[in-house]
């Protein structure tokens, strides 16, 4: 990443490490595009040999980034992210809740033989992180997010986890996981100096009180920025891992490099494919002044308390939402701004469908 420019030596070009026998790697993305990241994370974790410990690092444009289980019409304001261009909407590889990216946050993860996993450790490592960087009440909760405490609330003895909520702590950072057989990961992204407002209004969803749904639920916390430089951080990450792990040798990848990688553009297209962004939503119900949905995997599959002749096996959406209303006596133009406020997109995120 750019950042890093300046601050670390790369021991390795990316195509030499990738086959090194070296067993404690370091990779330092300069793309900031999130499908690329997200796809060469993926890859890292499914092609290094399963003893392999390694440390990604990478700062993304705008995005919003769904859990693999969760709903994008309950997680995130819809409408509001359609009506945002320069916001990516993307549903990663892991579970978890939904997280922002930008240009205001680092994203991390490590990745170690499922032997060695536990879910605090890397938890510990950004911890350590934060505090010799100056965030002096940095520690790690029981839900395994990382929080700062509020000045007063802590003293120099403070323990790197803690076992108890302590009111007025906010979270600068949450964990996702991956675990296998042979290999596992912890991911997280740090804030930094992302614009929190704008989070705020982006995460906040118009339907969440009519729609019902399986899948992993995103749990708010407050949230505040830790006000570290993302040269420094990532800095003092690398130094952390090679302490926690031994020497490290290190490689930045170019984007150009990473997408030579058939594999990472394999993930790349996958990311990118609205079947992968709608098509994986946990089966949810939504609850319409009239009748109410029924979807799963982002497909209509009943409809109740309304006429859904020719609906059912559609791609759930604004327009099927919007035939619906219309059948049951509301006004288009009104069915429309319902539709536009509360669920936003045609035929899934885009394009046009059912003909009333």
């Amino acid at each position: 990443m750019s950042p890093s420019r300046g601050l670390l030596r790369p021991t390795h070009t990316f195509a030499t490490l990738l086959t090194s026998p070296i067993s404690t790697q370091i990779y330092l993305s300069l793309s900031q595009n999130p499908h690329v990241n997200l796809a060469l994370e993926r890859y890292l974790f499914g092609s290094l040999p399963a003893t392999t410990r390694t440390l990604l690092l990478y700062i993304n444009t705008p995005s919003l980034i769904l859990g693999r289980n969760q709903n994008p019409w309950l997680e995130i304001h819809h409408p509001l992210v359609l009506r945002t261009p320069e916001v990516n909407l993307l549903r990663r590889f892991s579970g978890g809740g939904t997280v922002f990216h930008d240009q205001g946050n680092v994203n991390y993860s490590v990745t170690v033989p499922t032997a060695e996993f536990n879910r605090d450790t890397h938890a510990k490592l950004m911890v350590r992180v934060l505090r010799r960087l100056g965030v002096a009440g940095a520690a790690v909760n029981v839900r395994h997010d990382i929080v700062v405490l509020p000045e007063g609330a802590f003293t120099k003895k403070l323990k790197e986890k803690i076992n108890a909520d302590v009111k007025g702590s906010r979270k600068v950072s949450g964990s996702a996981y991956k675990i296998t057989r042979l290999r596992s990961y912890h991911h997280g992204t740090m804030l930094l100096s992302t614009d929190l407002e704008k989070v705020k209004g982006l995460l906040g969803s118009p339907a969440r009180d009519v729609i019902e749904a399986r899948g992993v639920a995103s749990v708010p916390s407050p949230v505040t920025n830790t006000g570290v430089d993302a040269g420094e951080f990532v800095s003092a990450a690398v130094e952390e891992f090679t302490a926690l792990y031994g020497n490290a040798r290190i490689a930045e990848v170019e984007e150009k490099e990473a997408v030579e990688v058939e594999e990472v553009m394999r993930g790349v297209r996958k990311l990118k494919s609205e079947q992968w962004v709608y098509g994986q939503t946990p089966k949810f119900t939504m609850r319409l002044p009239v009748g109410e949905v029924v979807a799963d995997k982002g497909i209509v599959g009943e409809i109740n308390g309304a006429d859904g002749t020719g609906i059912v096996g559609e791609k759930f959406g604004g327009e099927v939402v919007e035939t619906l209303l219309v059948r049951g006596g509301m006004e288009k133009e009104k069915a429309r701004r319902w539709v536009d406020e509360m669920v936003g997109g045609r035929v899934w995120g885009t394009g046009a469908g059912v003909d009333m």
